[in-house]
């Protein structure tokens, strides 16, 4: 069962708003619904259906790729808490009170699992990290770990040390690896196998030692040494904790602009170890879940571009009523397709979602339109500007430059000597 959210949350698909005209060609309301720097959607979603996460660390996408993940799939919303290196302890409170949850049960009922992206939290108070501790051990929070130099300044001396599957993360190397994993843990990555990652290359990595009792899900070779570890730190009531040896390695996880497509299903291995983690189905099936959550990535393109179109049109004073109301009745389908969605019935999403295609291409043609119309009467009152004043430049040079009827001679006077 997902818990509750709070409205802070992060969302690429927040509540929708019909839009309507405003006094002197404001811009529509509906563009106004992309309030936040990330996101760019408005599509609406259940909230109770979706899994809220909680980043911390290095938050950036060419960085972390989590933050990518959730912005992208629909399945999630979530909060970041950007904490760079270089700070003092008293400018990272300052991002504490801005992101941090007041209290602990504020951080239980808001977030289903959280990320720690070489999250430097030496600065955290004694409660934060009991609180953090009660969460993980005994209340069942799950949590994501990956380390750089964060493992020696906050977290090895700490009692969160003892959360952690691995009791020693030691350095950070530079030599070629994959990962293998290892069959017979379970089905959670088994289908990745079958789709080529085992031959994804990494280049960066720290040596891990499993705490006896721990789960090593893969190793990374020819290093023989563990990709990826986990366990419950409280038992069967604790929550599953995970560790990443990599440091979100930028070539195997593809954050760089070269490695882009270098690992094209890390989204979906990802979204495989959250739902393996929340106690929820894993993807039934990978193709089809991309293929809807491509076609929901294209609606949200193009619905991007119909508002701005929308929003450009009505600046110039054009009725765009109707291209809204038919804007809204399309998103009436999508939100069949986000339920669809997220049970996991990627055929009827498909299929709902290439029926819209055609509805979304002519309503982003007859916005283009629109817009062309409107600045059309704007082309020709600046035409009409610009000659008129031509016009009257040259009459006023023919007047005084070539004509000069408005020169009028004088005499002229001769200097006289005196004597």
């Amino acid at each position: 069962m997902v818990r509750g959210m709070k409205p802070m949350l992060r969302d690429s698909y927040g509540p929708r708003e019909k839009p309507r005209r405003c006094k002197r060609g404001i811009a529509l309301l509906a563009v106004v619904l992309l309030v936040d720097l990330h996101a760019s959607s408005v599509l609406p979603m259940a909230d109770s259906e979706r899994i809220s996460c909680f980043v911390l660390g290095k938050v950036h996408v060419a960085l972390c790729p989590v933050t990518g993940y959730f912005e992208e799939d629909p399945l999630f919303t979530y909060s970041l808490e950007p904490i760079p290196s270089g700070l003092s302890d008293e400018e990272r409170r300052k991002y504490d009170r801005l992101y941090y949850p007041r209290t602990r049960k504020i951080l239980l009922e808001t977030y289903d699992i959280m990320f720690f992206s070489d999250a430097r939290i030496q600065h955290f108070t004694p409660r934060q990290y009991h609180d953090l501790d009660y969460s993980f051990r005994e209340a069942g929070l799950p949590s994501v770990w990956s380390f750089g130099p964060a493992y020696g300044q906050a977290i090895e001396n700490s009692i969160i040390h003892e959360v952690l599957p691995v009791s020693n993360h030691n350095g950070h190397y530079h030599k070629n690896w994959r990962v293998v994993f290892r069959p017979q843990q379970g089905p959670v990555f088994d289908p990745f196998v079958e789709l080529g990652m085992e031959r994804v290359i990494g280049d960066g990595y720290a040596f891990v030692v499993p705490r006896p009792g721990s789960i090593v899900w893969g190793d990374m070779q020819p290093l023989n040494t563990p990709f990826l570890v986990s366990w419950r730190p409280g038992g069967s009531q604790g929550g599953l904790t995970w560790v990443f040896a990599d440091e979100y390695n930028q070539l195997w996880w593809g954050l760089s602009s070269a490695a882009r497509d270098n690992n094209p299903y890390a989204i979906d291995m990802a979204t495989n170890l959250i739902l393996y983690s929340l106690d929820m189905p894993l993807i039934s099936d990978i193709s089809s879940r991309r293929e809807a959550r491509r076609l929901l990535s294209t609606f949200r393109a193009q619905k991007l571009l119909v508002l701005s179109m929308i929003e450009w049109a009505d600046n110039f004073g054009a009725n765009v009523l109707d291209l809204s109301d038919r804007l809204t009745m399309l998103e009436d389908h999508v939100d069949d397709v986000l339920q669809s969605y997220l049970e996991q019935d990627y055929p009827s999403a498909i299929t709902i979602m290439q029926s819209t295609d055609k509805a979304i291409l002519e309503i982003t043609g007859d916005a283009i339109r629109l817009k062309d119309e409107a600045l059309f009467w704007v082309y020709i009152s600046e035409w009409m500007v610009v000659t008129s004043v031509a016009m009257l430049t040259g009459f006023i040079v023919w007047t005084l430059m070539v004509r000069r009827r408005l020169y009028r001679y004088v005499g002229t006077t001769r200097v006289q000597t005196q004597f």
